[in-house]
């Protein structure tokens, strides 16, 4: 696949990041940083919202590299995490706890408050 064809597919390639970046274990701070690109603009890949091609082809391709992978690879990526909590932190949770819709929310909101955290301090 071509940089001209992920930047026309840049909504689909946001998602791939995403699941890529969450699978490896990064923040997005963490991942900017191993990336070499700054967080604002890893924001606007993840969001799809870069509007010019020559930007978008340099951060992505820092981005494959840092990930050794290639373009198709990115777009063949399947997810590893599943919708439900691999680990329940309480010793009497049942063993099919799932986590909730509102839980996951809550818990998205707190790794952003610790992505800001991590810029400012």
């Amino acid at each position: 696949m071509t940089f001209d064809e992920l930047f026309e597919q840049r909504s689909r390639v946001a998602s791939k990041l995403k699941e890529c970046i969450r699978d490896n274990g990064y923040t997005k701070v963490s991942f900017a940083k191993k990336a070499e690109i700054s967080r604002p603009t890893l924001d606007r890949l993840l969001s799809g919202s870069i509007d010019s091609k020559t930007t978008f082809d340099r951060h992505l391709h820092k981005i494959l590299k840092m990930l050794h992978m290639s373009a198709d690879d990115l777009m063949l990526y399947s997810a590893r995490h599943s919708e439900t909590a691999t680990a329940v932190y309480s010793q009497n949770a049942p063993e099919d706890h799932e986590i909730s819709d509102d839980a996951r929310k809550q818990y998205n909101l707190l790794l952003d408050i610790v992505d800001l955290c991590a810029i400012y301090y």
